[in-house]
């Protein structure tokens, strides 16, 4: 009897590692990106979108840091801060709710704490705050740079990096829709941008 114990055992474990080695190589390495609360090391995936944008880098970002305005460019997200200043912007350490609501999805609400605003380097930030960060976390970066040598252009970047054990489920089975997600959030974001300069 202890003798079938112990090879159930063993053929337990090595499943279990054989599972979790197929798990870590579907890690693309190549593809992570740091956030401001989660390094490189910690990075399970990253789901990252970027768009040409007709407008200056300055006034990009003024929609992106408006996050009363989002349902007027994404009617995808709706963020509702605690803790915002006199022009509605959220402040640094603000708590509060992001709502994702996707075709073919249930409705999500997300508790968030804005961890980044950064208004000279048009960078901000938001992390995650349902689960403790080893079990799942991630963390939403959007920000807009200038391109060299083409005035009235300028780059938007949205990336959102997930740590965590949870982390691997979403690599095997949502990762597409991650990146859909950020995509879309970047042709809506320039649409918006260039249908307002007309």
């Amino acid at each position: 009897m202890a003798a079938i114990v112990g090879a159930a055992v063993a053929f337990v474990l090595i499943s279990l590692l054989l599972l979790v080695a197929i798990i870590q190589n579907s890690v693309d390495n190549d593809r992570l990106i740091a956030t401001p609360s989660i390094p490189l090391k910690n990075a399970v995936l990253t789901a990252f979108a970027s768009t040409k944008v007709k407008g200056s880098a300055d006034e990009v970002f003024s929609v992106v840091q408006n996050y009363k305005g989002y349902s007027d460019w994404s009617p995808f997200h709706e963020y509702k801060w605690k803790d915002v200043s006199l022009d509605g912007v959220p402040r640094v350490g603000s708590m509060g709710t992001f709502k994702l609501t996707m075709e073919d999805f249930p409705e999500r609400l997300i508790p968030v704490t804005l961890t980044v605003l950064d208004r000279e380097n048009r960078k901000i930030a938001e992390k995650s705050t349902s689960y403790p960060k080893w079990l799942l976390s991630s963390e939403r970066v959007q920000e807009v740079v200038s391109i060299e040598g083409q005035p009235g252009f300028c780059e938007y970047r949205t990336y959102q990096t997930v740590e965590g054990i949870g982390a691997y489920y979403l690599l095997l089975t949502v990762q597409e829709d991650l990146n859909d997600c950020q995509n879309k959030c970047a042709t809506e974001l320039k649409a918006f941008v260039e249908q307002e300069k007309r």
